[in-house]
């Protein structure tokens, strides 16, 4: 499954890299911004930034299903009143109980992790399910990643220990003589694209998730062809 989830992301990130990396720079600076400005004001710096990153989450899953990005869908969630506040509530109840669950003593910290992969597919639940509230929205999302929750923990380790060993062989040939200034330099190379590009190819990633887990196209198993009977 994750190697299916794979080439689709990198299928959907290879036709609109730049474009994808522009909108999530614009939502990084409004992010930035409006924690300076709005940031005295309790609540509202936050709920900015939990409307951006709904709103990117949205334009991961519109890329994965094919659709064209466009930077006015950075703003999809503010143009509804109705909307900005259900996500709003919604991922600030999210975030509550993550936080909830990281209070606890010593294990905290793997609590709030699992219940963070558990409670991944609450931002398209809110913006896509408005029949289920705002505090069973996570309940919903739990429901639906149960026996998902290690393959996406998995995804996104994967890319990290991808990356890390590719930075270490190159690492190491770099000590070649003469020839080794080339391989620092494609090492360089490398990590630049990992650090842009990387979290656009895990948003996508995630994006995946959800629309595999809510509406399954893929086999998690691969088809063994059956030779005909005579």
């Amino acid at each position: 499954m994750i190697k299916a989830i794979y080439l689709r992301a990198w299928n959907v990130l290879k036709k609109k890299p730049f474009m994808l990396w522009g909108i999530s720079l614009l939502a990084g600076i409004l992010d930035f911004l409006g924690s300076i400005l709005f940031g005295v004001i309790p609540g509202v710096g936050l709920a900015i930034s939990f409307l951006l990153s709904t709103s990117m989450t949205m334009i991961y899953l519109r890329g994965y299903r094919g659709e064209e990005p466009k930077t006015e869908d950075l703003f999809a969630c503010f143009k509804d009143k109705k909307v900005a506040i259900r996500v709003a509530c919604g991922m600030g109840w999210m975030t509550l109980w993550i936080v909830l669950w990281a209070l606890i003593p010593i294990v905290g910290i793997f609590f709030a992790i699992n219940r963070a992969y558990a409670y991944r597919l609450t931002p398209y639940i809110l913006v896509t399910e408005p029949d289920v509230s705002i505090t069973q929205a996570i309940k919903v999302s739990r429901a639906r990643t149960m026996g998902y929750k290690g393959k996406m923990f998995g995804a996104e380790v994967l890319f990290y220990v991808i990356v890390w060993a590719a930075s270490l062989v190159f690492t190491l040939f770099a000590r070649i003589p003469v020839i080794g200034v080339l391989f620092a330099l494609v090492n360089a190379l490398v990590s630049i694209a990992a650090g842009i590009f990387g979290p656009l190819f895990l948003g996508i990633v995630q994006a995946a998730f959800y629309e595999e887990i809510s509406n399954p196209t893929m086999p998690i198993a691969p088809q063994i062809p059956v030779n005909p009977q005579a």
